[in-house]
């Protein structure tokens, strides 16, 4: 799933606009304006449907002047599209120019991609050979090849599947979480010269240590950064979320997750597990109740169908 919020300047009309990317290649869309869930409208664009597409990412130009949707093809391409959006005596009218595609010469399938939401865009997408490629969201041309250090297993395969990309606030660093056999790595990049500056790992016994270490014991599903790049949060199928202090690259906490944590445990299944599907920081000021406007908080879901809010302890 993609986000993208927008005050236009012409009418002041707050337009939210949703893309949702399906198993079955295509991608859902949906808006709805002034923070009113109710004037929710699906559309569709004639470049998107009928057309194979894997993720959808949304890109809002913090200059106000070219924002974009990315959406990433099984062929190892990128596709991206002008998105233009306008409203008009209380109408909105959102639609697509084509603009290119990413194309860094890798055939194998695009299993993530990020956006950086600066004065100098950037897009990653990562490859299921287990290589990260950063592209210039201006003139559409590649920058850097972030390989994995792990061996292949076929031509356009790999061990190492980067499954979770994300940028820092600003656009310095750029975290990529790779398979480890079964479990989960973190790689830090800075995007200003395209070097390794570090993985993040936590203290274990495992004979997997050897390797380099792991973050997760288990692949990584999410990554979030907070609103000042501090802090770091990963989840995956450990049923864990952890956060990272990017200064020290030291875990400052975990969170576990479980079933039990429910309420309404009635439609949980069997075969539903807490696995972190998905994790995302909420800045300061942005939730209500107590501590909204001084705690920052995290929102985690799963696949045991439940969607969970923690804020941060102290500070009311």
């Amino acid at each position: 799933m993609a986000s993208y919020e927008n005050v236009l300047a012409t009418s002041g009309v707050r337009v939210s606009l949703l893309a949702f990317g399906t198993f079955d290649g295509s991608v859902s869309f949906g808006y709805y304006v002034d923070n009113d869930i109710k004037t929710w409208k699906e559309i569709s664009f004639e470049q998107v449907t009928g057309k194979m597409y894997w993720i959808p990412k949304l890109f809002k130009d913090p200059e106000s002047k070219n924002d974009l949707l990315l959406v990433t093809q099984p062929t190892g391409n990128t596709a991206v599209f002008n998105l233009l959006i306008e409203a008009n005596d209380g109408n909105v009218n959102i639609s697509l120019e084509p603009k290119g595609h990413l194309n860094g010469g890798n055939e194998s399938f695009p299993m993530s991609c990020a956006v950086s939401e600066t004065e100098t865009p950037k897009a990653a997408v990562g490859y299921v050979d287990g290589d990260v490629i950063l592209y210039d969201l201006k003139d559409l041309s590649p920058l850097f090849t972030f390989h994995t250090t792990d061996l292949q297993t076929g031509s356009n395969d790999s061990n190492s599947i980067p499954r979770a990309l994300v940028f820092s606030p600003g656009g310095l660093l750029l975290a990529v979480a790779r398979d480890i056999q079964s479990s989960g790595s973190i790689t830090l990049y800075d995007m200003k010269y395209g070097e390794n500056v570090g993985q993040l790992t936590t203290p274990t016994h495992s004979s997997k240590a050897a390797v380099g270490g792991f973050a997760h014991s288990g692949w990584i599903m999410g990554l979030s950064f907070n609103e000042d790049g501090s802090l770091l949060a990963s989840g995956g199928f450990d049923s864990c979320v952890r956060f990272w202090n990017i200064d020290t690259r030291e875990r400052e906490a975990t969170i576990q997750i479980s079933v039990t944590d429910l309420d309404n445990t009635l439609k949980i299944g069997e075969m539903d597990q807490s696995i972190v599907s998905g994790v995302q920081f909420i800045n300061k000021g942005v939730r209500f109740g107590a501590g909204g406007d001084s705690n920052q908080g995290v929102c985690i879901i799963s696949f045991d169908r439940g969607v969970r809010w923690y804020r941060e302890a102290g500070g009311i």
